[in-house]
């Protein structure tokens, strides 16, 4: 097996580890009072399960990048083989549903209504390594199929 890295590898590898850092950054803020009518600010990452609707559909943004990225850096760095694919997949298209569902789920948190609240920046950096997980499994997809290791 080729150990030289490809740009699609290192795509998807950058955007499992932006995923993982991002999924514990401000997913959502919102801004109540207190007893003494002082504003708080109220942050809600991914992984909590105090805000309606993030756990554990918001952490599945993050799982799949970061799972995606998992298996690029087990093919080029532990010299796992998964040329014969997983439960019936191929390798990329593996990384293509990886990136491919965290890609949407990221996107339909975008479109959701969110009453009081306002995205955090942990969404936006998660919605940045969902759509950059799934360029890069297309990037891979291409740069295989170009050299027939698809």
């Amino acid at each position: 097996m080729d150990n030289k890295i490809t740009p699609g590898e290192i795509v998807v590898m950058a955007a499992g580890a932006v995923a993982l850092i991002a999924s514990f950054l401000p997913f959502y803020k919102q801004e109540t009072f207190n007893a003494e009518l002082e504003t708080v600010d109220k942050n809600f990452s991914a992984w909590s399960s105090d805000f309606p609707f993030l756990f554990p559909v918001a952490t599945l943004i993050a799982i799949f990048a970061v799972v995606a990225g998992l298996l690029v850096v087990l093919t080029k760095f532990a010299n796992v083989d998964l040329s014969r694919g997983f439960l019936g997949f191929g390798f990329t298209q593996l990384l293509l549903a990886l990136g491919f569902f965290s890609a949407i789920l990221a996107l339909a948190y975008l479109i959701q209504d969110k009453g009081t609240t306002d995205t955090g920046f942990g969404y936006w950096l998660l919605l940045i390594a969902a759509l950059a997980s799934i360029v890069g499994a297309v990037l891979i997809r291409n740069e295989r199929g170009a050299t027939g290791t698809v």
